[in-house]
């Protein structure tokens, strides 16, 4: 399990939301 600071998270948060967004267009489709 990762413990990742204030940077890395966010990082992480903006890839993840980018790659949901992306599902989510392609479900929709």
């Amino acid at each position: 399990h990762f413990k990742m600071g204030g940077p890395e998270l966010a990082a992480a948060c903006e890839v993840w939301k980018e790659i949901k967004f992306e599902f989510d267009t392609i479900d929709t489709l």
